[in-house]
């Protein structure tokens, strides 16, 4: 089982999940886990079933009930967990969280969401970042940029993005595909960044 852990305090990353889960489900089983409920948006409202699920993934943890009564199916080959009703009704564990991957290897990919990375191993992390975060630390494996912002220039940044030892995958604009970025992952490749040409940096500079 191939273990994906999705990093990022903005709720555009659930749209990224269900994208990246498809392509996945194509061929493969996938499971989707989620630890920390959104204002907004979670799990469950990415496949219409916000509201109908009564058991979280910490009612398991605390014994509640089983592990095969928290697991729905969303469609052919997606299955999800969702994430705790309330943020406190229970402290994970790092061994409760081993505990739940060896019930679940059964699964070819796990992707997961809104869960500490201390708490796990042997996963591949991606962090989803705004154009605001540029100059902070990343530690994760990949990472992408998601932007709102239509005269954000990449270029201007292109030194510091590619210096970071995460793997760079792309930017996610307003109204773009996650396809690239997805590709990116699959193959274990890094997104390359063009030079602002020498003319365009004069006029730029003069512009601002």
């Amino acid at each position: 089982m191939e273990v994906f852990l999705i990093n990022s305090n903005d709720e555009s990353d659930l749209d990224f999940i269900k994208e990246f889960s498809k392509k996945f489900s194509e061929n493969k089983s996938v499971l989707l886990l989620s630890f920390t409920r959104k204002e907004n948006k979670n799990i469950e409202d990415l496949f219409d079933m916000g509201g109908m699920i009564t058991y979280d993934i910490c009612d398991y943890f605390l014994g509640l009930i089983d592990l095969d009564k928290i697991i729905v199916r969303a469609c052919q080959n997606i299955d999800f967990a969702i994430a705790p009703l309330l943020n406190s009704k229970y402290q994970i564990k790092k061994e409760d969280i081993s505990k739940l991957l060896e019930k679940i290897n059964s699964y070819d990919y796990l992707i997961i969401d809104g869960l500490d990375e201390s708490l796990i191993d042997e996963e591949k992390e991606i962090q989803i970042i705004s154009e605001n975060q540029i100059k902070e630390e990343i530690e994760a494996d990949y990472f992408f940029i998601n932007s709102y912002d239509k005269y954000f220039d990449i270029r201007e940044y292109r030194d510091e993005i590619l210096g970071k030892s995460s793997k760079f995958l792309g930017l996610k604009e307003k109204d773009s595909s996650y396809d690239k970025i997805i590709l990116n992952i699959l193959e274990d490749k890094s997104e390359g960044i063009q030079k602002i040409g020498f003319f365009e940096k004069i006029k730029k500079k003069l512009a601002q």
